[in-house]
């Protein structure tokens, strides 16, 4: 059952990380308001595109980092909303990068 769904998921991968990559640009600069529920299914297409296409741990971490060093220009900027959802984005690439470092662990450990 695992192995048919993650097939069928393979077909779409590139749709998966787009469409994630295109939420996140919306939820942080088009979106006025705060939606958890877009932000919970932006965070599963992302743990899928992680999956999916074996992205290492420092993948997520890099992401992370790169949406914390964005904060401060839009703090300068009085962009504080924009700045607000940045960090949350930054906190789930985060987590999930070291989510995946401790998977990569484990599996290292098994092997060797």
């Amino acid at each position: 059952m695992r192995n048919k769904v993650k097939m069928s998921l393979t077909h779409h991968k590139h749709f998966l990380l787009g469409t994630c990559a295109l939420g996140i640009f919306i939820d942080i600069f088009l979106f006025g308001f705060k939606a958890d529920l877009v932000v919970l299914f932006l965070t599963v297409l992302w743990i899928l595109s992680v999956y999916l296409y074996e992205f290492e741990g420092r993948v997520s971490l890099i992401g992370g980092l790169a949406f914390l060093t964005i904060c401060p220009f839009l703090l300068i900027f009085n962009k504080k909303l924009v700045a607000e959802k940045v960090v949350l984005w930054a906190y789930i690439f985060l987590a999930v990068g070291i989510v995946r470092l401790f998977v990569e662990y484990k599996k290292r450990g098994e092997k060797g």
